[in-house]
């Protein structure tokens, strides 16, 4: 493995984030949709093209959410995760090649989930920061 930056999307909507089943044989674990930034592009685009490329979706905002940093040297790997909200009537679409399974969770809910290791560390700062995350102010 090389360096590598990536983008994730926590997805918020009705009391509920969007967590979803990676296809790979030997990893399924779960995780928050998104993808490799790729050379020269910003986040917020980066995860605008990765939803709309896996999930079929539009994003209507974004916000900074944590960066987790993996690794080091050239084994290095840099997410950065975003709080997002999608465009008024855009729904996720399971791709099977991408993810074998999407699912609502709620904040209980997260820590129940086999995630993937960047994205637990992920899932726990979200489930700890829930109502300073999605507060009426932000969304």
């Amino acid at each position: 493995m090389t360096s590598a930056n990536v983008v994730a999307a926590i997805i918020h909507r009705d009391g509920l984030v969007l967590a979803a089943r990676r296809a790979d044989e030997g990893q399924g674990g779960w995780e928050f949709p998104g993808g490799k930034v790729e050379q020269g592009e910003a986040p917020e685009r980066a995860l605008e093209r990765e939803l709309m490329e896996e999930l079929g979706c539009e994003v209507a905002s974004a916000w900074p959410f944590d960066t987790v940093l993996l690794g080091s040297g050239d084994e290095a790997l840099t997410m950065e995760c975003l709080v997002c909200r999608l465009a008024d009537g855009s729904e996720p679409t399971r791709d099977e090649r991408v993810h074998s399974e999407l699912r609502w969770v709620s904040r209980e809910e997260l820590g129940s989930l086999d995630w993937m290791p960047a994205d637990e560390t992920v899932a726990r700062k979200v489930a700890y920061y829930w109502d300073e995350t999605f507060s009426d102010q932000q969304l």
